[in-house]
């Protein structure tokens, strides 16, 4: 366990389990939160005892997004350039990636507000589990800023690009029954139920192969920029790797044998 007043990360049954921990401050998506979660997907990255990863937040609140009082304080005086800005989008914008394509199953369970840098945090999750008391909003524009945090990216590939432009371009918060019908969430689950279905979906996927759903995910979170020659080529490289596996030399001898499954979603 990685303890923190930001957030904390528990592991249990292969499973973790990151809670940002600061519902006084509603989940601020600081500088502070940013390098804890840094720090974990590098954490995640190199360990292999984790099968899939779920976020949420605490005290009703997923995260309401960045820190206003102390982008004020971080404000360049008149006259300077605003560089400092540019390399901190950067370096969000690593972690965020790296976040987006980790080679397990990603789950967000959003209860309240998931706005700005914490609507992005939500967004690169395979799947977005959420309270009937969810918001997501794409604030940035009420401050007069841009949406950050590769939000650009993923809401118009997630939903298509004019219902990702009315998001973006109004800053209306978007309720959870809109969320599902639009695509952003998955499903809706009563508050003190939420953290069990996203716990639950965790373990369905689990005994899925690692290498084929890693490799699935790479090339799917690439599909939308590829052409189809180069889809084909990304997909007859994985199936080789898969074809090599124990994984599924097991899993198609039990299928001949007509034994129980290694993984199957029906059971």
């Amino acid at each position: 366990m990685s303890n923190s007043n930001i957030a904390e990360m528990t592991v249990e049954d292969g499973i973790a389990t990151i809670v940002m921990t600061r519902p006084d401050r509603r989940n601020a998506f600081t500088q502070e939160l940013q390098d804890y979660l840094s720090a974990k997907v590098s954490e995640i990255t190199r360990r292999d005892d984790i099968d899939a990863v779920i976020l949420t937040g605490s005290g009703g609140c997923f995260s309401a997004g960045g820190d206003i009082k102390g982008m004020l304080e971080n404000q360049p005086k008149e006259g300077q350039p605003g560089a400092d800005y540019r390399k901190r989008i950067y370096a969000i914008n690593d972690w965020i990636g790296r976040l987006r394509n980790l080679e397990v199953p990603v789950i967000a369970a959003v209860d309240g507000a998931a706005y700005g840098g914490g609507f992005a945090l939500a967004l690169c999750a395979d799947f977005v589990l959420c309270s009937p008391t969810a918001r997501f909003c794409s604030v940035f524009g009420r401050i007069g800023a841009v949406p950050d945090c590769a939000i650009m990216y993923v809401l118009p590939r997630m939903i298509g690009m004019q219902r990702a432009k009315d998001i973006m371009y109004t800053g209306r918060p978007v309720l959870a029954e809109e969320a599902k019908a639009i695509g952003i969430a998955f499903d809706i689950h009563p508050a003190d139920e939420l953290l069990d279905a996203a716990l639950t979906l965790a373990k369905r996927l689990q005994p899925s192969s690692r290498k084929a759903f890693a490799l699935t995910k790479r090339i799917t979170n690439q599909s939308l920029d590829l052409d189809p020659q180069s889809l084909l080529e990304m997909e007859a490289a994985a199936q080789e790797i898969c074809f090599t596996t124990d994984y599924n030399k097991e899993a198609v001898a039990r299928f001949t044998r007509k034994e129980p499954l290694l993984f199957n979603w029906e059971a």
